[in-house]
C-alpha cells in the first residue's frame, strides 16, 4: 500500500469518524435542548447531501474506484446522520415553521435559482463543478449564517459543542486535501468548485461558532 494511499484512507477515516461523532452528540444533545436550531438549517443540509450522494453514485457506477466508494460512503452516512438530526428535532416538538425558516428559504431559494439559471444559460449542468460549488453556498453557508442570526436572537442551547469541533475538523480536513491537492496538481474546475464550496462552509460554520459562543 503506498504512501498516499494511506494518507487518503487515514483522512477519510478521521472524516467518517468525526461525522458519528458529530451526529451522535448532536442528535443525543437535542433530546434536552433545541434552543436556536432551525428545521430549514438541516432541511437544505439534507437535500444537499441527497443531491450529492446521487451524483456520487452515478459517478461510481460509470467509473468505480476506491476514492468514489469513499466518496459514495461518506456522502451516504452524512445523509443517515442529518435525517436523524431532523428526525430529532421534528419529534421534539420543534415541527413548526418559522420566520428564520422562510427567510433561509427565501435566500436560498434565490441563490439556488439564480445559480441554475446562470448554469443553464452556459450549458452548465448540476453535476457541472462550478455549478455544484456555488449550490453548496446557498444549501450550506447561507443556512448556517441565518443559525447564527437565530442563535443570537434566542440563544445556542441546541448546538452540541462536541458536534461543533467535529465539523470544524470534518471542513478543515477537506480544505487541507483540497489544498494538498492543488499544490500537487494545480487549478481546475473540480478543484475550483470544491474550494468555493468548503470556504464558504467553513466561514458560515465559524460565523456560527463565534455567535454560539459570544451568547
Amino acid at each position: 500500500m503506498t504512501r498516499q494511499r494511506l494518507t487518503a484512507d487515514a483522512l477519510f477515516g478521521v472524516q467518517i469518524a468525526c461525522a458519528l461523532i458529530f451526529g451522535g452528540s448532536q442528535t443525543r444533545h437535542m433530546l434536552s435542548s433545541i434552543e436556536g436550531l432551525s428545521i430549514s438549517w438541516f432541511l437544505f443540509w439534507a437535500l444537499f447531501l441527497v443531491i450529492n450522494l446521487g451524483l456520487s453514485v452515478q459517478a461510481h457506477r460509470a467509473q468505480p474506484s476506491r476514492v468514489t466508494r469513499q466518496t459514495v460512503a461518506a456522502y451516504a452516512i452524512w445523509t443517515t446522520i442529518i435525517a436523524a438530526n431532523l428526525s430529532a428535532l421534528a419529534w421534539r416538538g420543534s415541527g413548526s415553521w418559522t420566520f428564520i425558516d422562510n427567510l433561509t428559504t427565501g435566500i436560498a431559494v434565490a441563490g439556488i435559482a439564480l445559480t441554475l439559471g446562470f448554469g443553464a444559460r452556459y450549458r452548465l449542468g448540476i453535476r457541472d463543478p462550478l455549478v455544484r460549488g456555488w449550490l453548496a453556498v446557498f444549501f450550506k453557508g447561507v443556512p448556517q449564517l441565518t443559525l447564527a442570526w437565530n442563535i443570537a436572537q434566542v440563544g445556542g442551547g441546541g448546538l452540541a459543542p462536541l458536534g461543533i469541533l467535529a465539523g470544524h475538523i470534518t471542513i478543515c480536513t477537506r480544505l487541507g486535501q483540497l489544498l494538498f491537492s492543488i499544490r500537487e496538481a494545480g487549478w481546475d474546475r473540480n478543484r475550483v468548485g470544491s474550494l468555493i464550496s468548503e470556504i464558504a462552509n467553513e466561514a458560515s460554520w465559524i460565523v456560527a461558532t463565534v455567535v454560539w459562543v459570544l451568547v
